[in-house]
């Protein structure tokens, strides 16, 4: 019995995936039967005849789209800060009208107006398709009410579409025709007409002209996507672009590079290297780099890129941290049965599918289905009858089962991939789960456990590198055929295609690792004077500095110092300068009652000093006026001098300790007190935007430049220079204003801005650095004095003009600041915010 069963296992494996194969071998690819002509009905997206000749069809659809220069009522609901007064602002108008008659019922509809105005965006792009026009955008889109009119038997539907955008003198215009996404659709053809104006039609793409002339291109668009680029009449093209021999930037790019590289070495210390995974992962990972640098720059090698990225890097990951961990992964059987279950519930999906798309019939779907997982399961029951156990038995038929169903999807899935025809957000899916166990295993090597949390928390984090959820959500890329015809995403120059995402998901997470290895050392004191810990905290600053967010405002200016990584570099020389060898007196706390201890007797010293200075001060008035004899004078003075020389001639350092905290906790104080004093200068700035995880924070990387600067003054406090709260972050403010301003170095010498522009926007930055390390002077003060459990008045008298100096002028900074900020015209506002860096699709 025991061969027969043997032989009766391997049979149901062998029908399992005999099935599978057998499937997907006989699917046909995606979107065959919707192309291949049949007799019994005509063609949907061609238009009916009518009943004899002369004859109106039932519906008739146009769209015209004109482009025209933008006029000042036209700007008059653009912010200022957008407008650049040496750019192109454009408008294109376009007008959709459909003709049909008068007792149809999509006119009754359209009357009735249900859902309007919120629905007539997703009436006229999924009815007439969308179309998209690339470039800045400079105010959301438009549209007007539909009108109608009803003559003649016939009624006519317009709709008016408006959209602004800015370009470079030199700039092209890109506009994308999608397909409509309707179904049925409202009528099988539409006529487009394009009135370029001022602009001449560069190339085309999809189009096949029924009239074409300098000011007029007329096209008919059925179930296809297609696109224009434009050119200004004005704008010639060179025949050679002139480039110098020598480039600031790219010399101020190697620069950054090698010494982000060099401390990173410094950063992991030589205890990383000597750990034998640490230095497999290390070669891996720089055998990898140059192979996905390779394949995006050579155009035929980036399918080599994507599995670079989302095979051999996730599958080194995992393997380094099998081998640091001194345990395996601690998955019980339920978790084993809930992975199984979400796979099913994903390759449901994928079948259906599949279905919807013509790949396989339902009956030979279901069949096959039913088949492959069966006949799995009892191959499972039949190989693990001899366990004798019933749970275990049904567990393992179960998860056979389910791995048929999905093993099935995935063929079916692998087939649609090859044949070219897919909905893009399946692969975005798949790649997603498999570059989520990078981000998961680093998370299990940093915190030294395999969770589960960690687990579900990179697998969210992958899925959002990848889109917001609103995208995922798109109907479009699910859709067949895709609706999506809009150019991708962009950050500057970059392109965000899953392969560009990945790689940026693989640098947050860079930046995330170095902030937890910050927390693994800032646990003790010994950190402060670490050098793992400073190179770690530099290679963060440069990092957020690496573009500032005035960086390419006045691109066009010929002054030759680049801005990309310029910040990064002072940022560097700045932190190396804040950061000095702690005074030989300075004595850590190590815990509170020390540091309560230290703080009252610095209070009883400054009592004495006050004393020694006001005995002088009042002694001479009163010696000569007969009050005081010499003698009490000298008897007082000797009081205070021996009691001076009890606590000793060294400089108070009670307020230059780090107060018995560890350097993560006092990092943490001193970043979410400045990120609270620099928010409100996000409404200045504009509050962050991005269409995934990374764009986003790419794009809020200037909330965090000087929070992180509070986050350097808290965790190194007793090494930044000076011996009192308010003199360590006068030397911080100076480090900050100067990192900052360093963005700014081609704006302030652009002869074309005025001074005074220049002078406010110098006033708003310097404003916003010295309230926010005046600020977080202050409130250090106040929290030395709380954890010491003394009245913060014993060091900051209210009742004294100069203990009050400092706090009125940060209120007179904030005051000043407040003011310019309100009254900052669009150029002060362009410096400030730097180029619009669109991250999310063109609307």
């Amino acid at each position: 019995m025991g061969n027969l069963r043997i032989v009766l296992a391997f049979t149901l494996a062998v029908l399992s995936v005999g099935t599978i194969v057998w499937c997907t071998a006989a699917a046909r690819p995606v979107g065959e039967h919707t192309r291949r002509p049949v007799p019994a009905s005509p063609d949907p997206w061609e238009p009916t005849p009518g009943p004899g000749p002369g004859t109106v069809p039932d519906r008739e659809a146009t769209t015209e789209v004109i482009v025209s220069r933008a006029g000042r009522a036209d700007l008059i609901g653009v912010p200022s800060g957008r407008l650049d007064e040496r750019q192109r602002q454009v408008k294109v108008t376009i007008v959709h009208r459909l003709r049909m008659k008068v007792a149809d019922e999509l006119a009754a509809t359209l009357r009735r107006g249900s859902g309007f105005p919120g629905s007539i965006q997703r009436f006229t792009d999924d009815g007439f398709g969308p179309i998209k026009v690339g470039n800045t955008v400079l105010a959301p889109t438009s549209r007007l009410a539909p009108i109608l009119t009803t003559s003649g038997g016939r009624t006519t539907v317009e709709f008016k579409v408006t959209l602004l955008r800015q370009l470079e003198p030199g700039g092209l215009m890109e506009m994308s025709f999608g397909a409509p996404a309707m179904s049925p659709p409202i009528v099988g053809e539409r006529t487009v007409t394009l009135f370029p104006g001022e602009w001449t039609v560069l190339r085309t793409w999809g189009i096949l002209p029924s009239r074409e002339e300098p000011e007029r291109l007329e096209f008919t668009a059925r179930a296809h996507s297609a696109s224009v680029t434009l050119a200004h009449d004005q704008h010639g093209f060179p025949d050679v672009q002139r480039e110098d021999d020598f480039s600031w930037e790219t010399a101020l790019g190697v620069l950054t590079a090698v010494v982000v590289v060099a401390l990173l070495l410094r950063a992991l210390g030589l205890s990383w290297w000597e750990r034998e995974p640490n230095r497999e992962l290390a070669v891996g990972l720089a055998l990898c780099a140059p192979a996905l640098l390779a394949a995006v720059l050579v155009p035929g090698w980036k399918p080599f890129a994507y599995v670079v990225l989302f095979i051999a890097v996730p599958l080194l990951a995992v393997r380094h941290a099998g081998r640091t961990l001194p345990t395996s992964p601690p998955w019980t059987v339920r978790d084993l049965l809930g992975a199984t279950a979400l796979g099913v519930l994903l390759a449901g999906g994928m079948l259906s599918w599949s279905w919807l798309h013509g790949q396989l019939p339902a009956e030979t779907l279901l069949t096959g289905a039913a088949v492959a997982a069966l006949a799995a399961s009892g191959a499972a029951v039949a190989f693990s009858a001899d366990l004798g156990v019933r749970v275990v038995i049904v567990r393992l038929a179960v998860l056979g089962a389910g791995s048929a169903i999905a093993l099935l999807a995935l063929a079916l899935w692998a087939k649609a991939l090859l044949t070219g025809v897919y909905p893009p957000d399946s692969v975005r899916l798949v790649l997603a789960l498999a570059w989520a166990s990078i981000p998961f295993a680093a998370v299990a090597v940093a915190t030294r456990q395999w969770t589960h949390g960690a687990l579900l928390a990179a697998a969210a984090a992958s899925l959002l590198v990848q889109g917001w959820p609103t995208e995922w959500l798109d109907a479009g890329s699910w859709s067949l055929p895709l609706l999506s015809s809009a150019a991708p995403p962009r950050i500057g120059i970059l392109e965000l295609d899953p392969l560009a995402r990945g790689v940026l998901g693989l640098l947050l997470l860079g930046f995330a690792l170095l902030v937890l290895r910050l927390r693994r050392l800032g646990d003790s004191v010994s950190a402060i004077s670490s050098p793992s810990a400073e190179a770690t905290m530099i290679v963060c600053l440069m990092v957020l500095y690496l573009t500032p967010r005035g960086s390419i405002t006045l691109a066009g200016s010929n002054v030759p110092l680049p801005l990309l990584s310029i910040t990064s570099i002072v940022a560097w020389i700045s932190a190396r300068w804040l950061l000095i060898t702690p005074h030989p007196s300075i004595v850590e706390p190590t815990s509170p009652d020390e540091h309560r201890e230290l703080v009252r007797v610095a209070l009883h010293k400054r009592l004495l000093l006050i004393s020694e200075q006001e005995l002088y001060r009042i002694g001479r008035g009163r010696i000569g006026a007969g009050e005081m004899s010499m003698a009490d004078f000298d008897a007082q003075r000797h009081d205070l001098e021996v009691a001076l020389q009890r606590h000793g001639r060294d400089p108070e350092t009670a307020f230059a300790t780090a107060a018995g905290c560890s350097p993560w906790v006092n990092g943490i104080y001193g970043f979410v007190v400045g990120m609270l004093l620099s928010l409100p200068f996000a409404f200045l700035y504009g509050w962050p935007s991005g269409v995934d995880l990374s764009s986003f924070v790419f794009d809020t990387r200037y909330l965090l430049t000087l929070p992180a600067f509070g986050f350097l003054f808290g965790y190194f406090y007793p090494r930044i220079r000076g011996t009192q709260p308010m003199t360590k972050a006068l030397h911080l403010m100076a480090a900050a204003l100067l990192t900052e301003l360093s963005g700014y170095v081609s704006t302030l010498v652009e002869p074309d801005i005025g001074v005074m522009d220049k002078v406010q926007a110098v006033a708003i930055v310097g404003g916003q650095v010295a309230l926010v390390c005046i600020g977080l002077g202050l409130y250090w003060e106040w929290r030395l004095m709380h954890l010491a459990g003394e009245p913060w008045g014993r060091v900051r008298n209210v009742r004294s003009l100069r203990s009050l100096a400092t706090p009125l002028l940060a209120v007179v900074i904030a005051a000043v600041t407040t003011a310019a900020t309100s009254a900052a015209g669009q150029t002060v506002e362009r410096i400030l915010r730097g180029d619009d860096q669109v991250t999310s699709a063109p609307k």
